[in-house]
């Protein structure tokens, strides 16, 4: 703004100056012959004139001055409201800006779910498919239920959505088979149905559903009742088998008329693993049946046991007398003897048997000998009655032993036998292999069975025969003693013998 008014100004400085000098000019050459006076007056009214001219000229300049100073405001104006609006319009592109970033932000998202969703979709049409299939495989390998017209309505319905793509009408099916499957499975029904008797004919049946676990039917007009068992060859599928006790026909047959009644209870024999077969009846095994299963080593086990319960029962009846009111009939021969009556404690020993009144019969048969013959006979006896109380202890404690390890060799032999039909048929049917773990854990139980009784009667007919040589020993030494005493003989005793280490 300065430079435009000094610019101004320089201009009207020069057309001043300028004119001035064509004034002067202007009034010099017509004068050039004139006179002086002339002259001055000439140039006088130049002057005038120029000053005139001059004030016209300021006027016009500061009028031109006025126009542009007021162009310049207005300018200056416009140019605010330009400035305020490039402002705002800065702020609406930043604004625009932003949203164009959330818009673009959410297009990303939006394509990142639409491909997750299509991806999503793709999973549930696989887990459909194999829903499907599965459902299919399971509905062919258990008997026909009551729900089985439903079931297989729905599975047509997810066929049919699984080839249109139809996502809802997929998932619902889906649900709506897996209910009805759960329902089947925590229920129990007795209903009407046709079936394929194990001859492959198929006949209207009475049937029995508990859950999934238990089928049985009966054909109405005949005695013949089923059960359904897994396949015996591991197919995974079922067979209907009507060799069944009379125990099973009729639970099966008080069951079936007590189902329509929900309030009443009856029993079942159920098989809630499937993996029996219907040959394997728990309620008529037999312990003999149980003992066939264990194999040739349950003979020897059984000789083991026999001898074992001979040998028992022949030791209980030799020690049980020798126990039977001992201790207080030897105190009361002791106290005859104490008081001098040795022939009448002598026929009070003879009414008795046994190893306490036969050692005191000797003590007093000998009582008029010298201590040396005394002991010595005393001696006598104990060396010859204590084998007759130890006889055939160690061979309980030898059989007691041999029966655990003949229940190993059943279990070694049982192993064998479970390794050569691995050998035949390979591993992937157990219930081939069940003879062989049978045999193995029922001989180690055997031999448990027959062992553990065996050891206890040993440690009960060792710690018996203990006592009565412990009491034996007593009451001969306290015999003796008065008997030496009676005698008058005051020197050292001997002959006392100590049979606990023989008896241990």
């Amino acid at each position: 703004m300065n430079v435009n008014k000094s610019s101004i100004l320089f201009t009207a400085r020069s057309r001043l100056s300028g004119l001035c000098v064509l004034v002067i000019v202007a009034a010099w050459i017509p004068c050039l012959g004139a006179e002086p006076v002339d002259f001055i007056q000439r140039l006088n009214d130049a002057i005038q004139q120029a000053d005139s001219e001059l004030k016209a000229e300021r006027i016009r300049i500061e009028e031109e001055e006025k126009v542009r100073q007021s162009n310049i405001n207005r300018l200056r104006t416009s140019c605010k409201e330009f400035a305020d609006e490039i402002v705002e319009l800065k702020i609406s592109i930043a604004r625009k800006q932003a949203e164009l970033q959330r818009v673009r932000a959410q297009r990303e998202t939006l394509w990142a779910e639409r491909a997750q969703w299509r991806e999503d979709r793709s999973q549930m049409a696989l887990v459909c498919r194999e829903i499907e299939r599965e459902l299919t495989e399971l509905l062919d390998l258990v008997p026909v239920s009551e729900y089985r017209p439903g079931q297989l309505e729905q599975l047509g319905r997810l066929d049919g959505a699984l080839a249109d793509e139809n996502s809802d009408v997929m998932i619902d099916s889906a649900f709506a088979v897996v209910a009805s499957l759960l329902d089947e499975f925590r229920s129990t029904a007795a209903y009407s149905a046709e079936v394929v008797d194990p001859r492959g004919v198929r006949r209207p049946a009475r049937l029995l559903r508990v859950g999934q676990n238990f089928f049985a039917y009966h054909i109405a007009g005949t005695d013949r009742i089923a059960t359904a068992t897994s396949d015996p060859y591991g197919e995974g599928s079922y067979r209907w088998n009507e060799d069944l006790s009379e125990h099973m026909r009729r639970a099966i047959l008080a069951a079936m008329d007590q189902a329509p009644n929900h309030a009443a209870a009856y029993s079942l024999p159920i098989d809630v693993t499937g993996a029996m077969t219907a040959a394997t009846d728990i309620f008529d095994k037999t312990l003999m049946a149980r003992i066939r299963s264990g194999g040739v080593v349950m003979f020897p086990l059984a000789g083991v046991a026999a001898c074992l319960l001979i040998l028992i029962c022949e030791r209980l009846v030799v020690l049980l007398p020798e126990t039977f009111h001992s201790p207080q009939f030897c105190r009361r021969v002791l106290d005859l003897c104490r008081q001098g009556n040795f022939e009448q404690a002598e026929q009070l020993a003879n009414r008795k048997k046994g190893l306490l009144p036969r050692t005191l019969r000797v003590c007093m048969a000998h009582r008029n000998s010298p201590p040396a013959v005394l002991d010595d006979a005393i001696q006598e006896t104990f060396l010859h009655e204590f084998p007759k109380l130890e006889r055939f202890l160690p061979s309980i404690g030898m059989l007691s032993t041999v029966a655990p390890i003949l229940g190993l060799l059943g279990t070694v032999t049982g192993i064998i036998a479970i390794f050569d039909v691995i050998t035949v048929v390979g591993g992937g049917k157990p219930r081939l292999l069940a003879g062989g773990i049978s045999e193995a854990l029922i001989t180690t139980a055997a031999g448990l069975i027959i062992a553990i009784p065996g050891l206890l009667a040993h440690s009960f007919l060792s710690g018996r025969i203990n006592g009565i040589i412990s009491d034996a020993e007593f009451f001969a030494a306290s015999l003796s003693n008065l008997i030496k005493q009676h005698q008058g003989w005051a020197g050292p005793q001997k002959g006392r013998t100590h049979k606990n280490d023989a008896a241990n």
